[in-house]
């Protein structure tokens, strides 16, 4: 494994590890996919970044059949901190440990700096990895990419501003949902962004889930995907899901 400096032709190997990396483990839709690839990665953007006297961008080589190949990389702006932007890893050499390298380039190579990162919301790995680095969440922003916003929660080096472990509201016995009243669950919590969430029950005997109360809001209106991402409806606080695999990094 090989870490150096990105160059010009290194381009298509970003873009395509990019791309299966976006495809594989972020829940975006094939058209804020590209809007990213078009936008953060096509010739002109890519060469941008690698001319940005602020922006260091490495790369992982490894030999492959006698040619060397880009298994991924990490673009970092460097400025009172060292921000991680982007860090992808192609899907086939996840588990070799390529990410945790980068990462450990990027502290000592700018060691005499705090390290932060930006991690898509839509992300369904990555949280766990940084956190594992001693990195803490640190707050929630937007990204602007093509005209659409991208939620971003920073991670950064230094005292957690997460107010997740905690209820906001007081948590019912029950609560009124489709002219029912439902059990909600006060023992077992799932943990959210601004505050946790508590399963709600069909009927007394807690067999049959529900949905989410969030305690941020005190609402039922709790959506989840595939992902086991769940999001309220009402207050915006989100629960990402918490099977990360820091393995696939």
């Amino acid at each position: 494994m090989n870490i150096r400096a990105a160059e010009s032709d290194d381009r298509e190997q970003i873009r395509a590890i990019t791309r299966d990396s976006l495809q594989s483990s972020y829940s975006l839709s094939p058209e804020q996919i590209e809007t990213i690839l078009e936008e953060e990665f096509d010739d002109a953007a890519i060469t941008d970044l690698l001319d940005d006297a602020e922006t260091t961008v490495l790369v992982v080589e490894e030999t492959v059949d006698g040619d060397e190949v880009v298994r991924g990389f990490i673009t970092v702006e460097v400025g009172t901190a060292a921000t991680i932007r982007w860090l992808h890893v192609d899907p086939a050499a996840r588990g070799e440990g390529i990410a945790t390298a980068l990462l450990d380039r990027v502290r000592e190579q700018f060691s005499e700096k705090p390290i932060a990162a930006y991690i898509l919301d839509d992300a369904v790995e990555g949280g766990e990895f940084l956190k594992g680095f001693g990195l803490k969440q640190s707050g929630h922003e937007q990204m602007l990419v093509g005209g659409e916003e991208f939620d971003v929660t920073v991670f950064a080096e230094g005292q957690s501003t997460e107010s997740a472990s905690e209820p906001t509201v007081a948590v019912p016995e029950s609560v009124t949902a489709d002219g029912a009243d439902r059990p909600v669950d006060r023992d077992e919590t799932v943990p959210g962004s601004e505050a946790p969430f508590f399963t709600v029950y069909t009927a007394d005997d807690e067999e049959d889930a529900y949905g989410y109360f969030c305690s941020q809001c005190g609402g039922t209106n709790v959506s989840t995907d595939g992902l086991d991402r769940l999001e309220c409806g009402n207050c915006g606080n989100v629960h990402l899901a918490d099977e990360w695999d820091d393995a696939y990094l």
